[in-house]
């Protein structure tokens, strides 16, 4: 069983090879079969999260730990360009937590920038949602944008997607993180990450929560142009396998989400 499953990702490889090396006119019609093989791993990672769940205060106790193991031991000084950027994340936190879609932490996010390099945001189990500095000034002129990332985040923390990696992911088995055994940050941050659907789920929650407060829902595309995600770059066949959709999934998603069309 398990050589026929493995099987799968080669038998798939070799046919979006085949479409993609003969210019296939369709980008969405490997999508399926992508989705099925890449959900693959997450699926069995979903069955173990129900066989081991935590309870909010369980989930927010895990956060605090982490959140304290991450907090940069040197803020911004009062009156800088950096801590302007950084009071404006704190600012924009609260308006996206007020939205009517944000139930399981409402009330409870903290929101905080670092000058660790890496993600341009992340989100911890719990309630914690980080940018790093480099994100917020490249967004700083365009809060609707930022607030699409810090929607993004909440959106894994409110639909589960940090709780269930951090679990499976950031610890030897699932008793030992629900017990407080932790790996170090570093290692469970470079073992974290998120499906494709996972991501895709995130960025329609965040339009539909920008909607929600009365901002714009197409503000997502322009984080994508501030990130280098450009419209009209082309599919490659590490997008079938990549962690994150490619760019151009992202952005149709996107316009279909906040009802732009091309």
């Amino acid at each position: 069983m398990r050589k026929a499953a493995g099987a799968v990702p080669v038998v798939f490889a070799l046919a979006a090879a085949f479409f993609v090396g003969r210019g296939g006119s369709s980008r969405e019609s490997l999508i399926p079969l992508s989705r099925a093989v890449a959900e693959h791993g997450k699926a069995l990672d979903r069955g173990a999260a129900l066989a081991f769940p935590l309870s909010a205060d369980e989930e927010r106790a895990i956060g605090e730990r982490l959140d304290a193991s991450m907090r940069d031991s040197a803020p911004p000084a009062p009156g800088t360009p950096r801590a302007s950027r950084e009071a404006l994340w704190r600012e924009l936190g609260p308006e996206a937590e007020g939205s009517a879609l944000v139930r399981r932490f409402r009330g409870r996010y903290v929101f905080r920038s670092t000058s660790h390099g890496g993600l341009n945001a992340f989100a911890v189990p719990g309630g914690f949602v980080y940018a790093t500095d480099a994100l917020l000034e490249k967004l700083a002129k365009d809060p609707d944008a930022l607030l699409f990332v810090l929607a993004h985040e909440i959106a894994h923390i409110e639909l589960g997607h940090t709780a269930d990696a951090y679990r499976l992911r950031g610890a030897k088995d699932p008793l030992r993180a629900v017990v407080g055994a932790f790996a170090s940050v570093a290692r469970v941050f470079a073992s974290l990450h998120f499906s494709p659907s996972q991501e895709l789920e995130a960025d329609a929650y965040a339009v539909r929560l920008l909607r929600s407060i009365g901002r714009d829902p197409a503000a997502g595309l322009r984080t994508f142009d501030a990130l280098g995600l450009k419209e009209g770059s082309r599919e490659r066949l590490s997008d079938y396998f990549s962690t994150h959709p490619g760019a151009w999934e992202r952005r149709a998603a996107l316009e279909r989400e906040s009802g732009r069309t091309r």
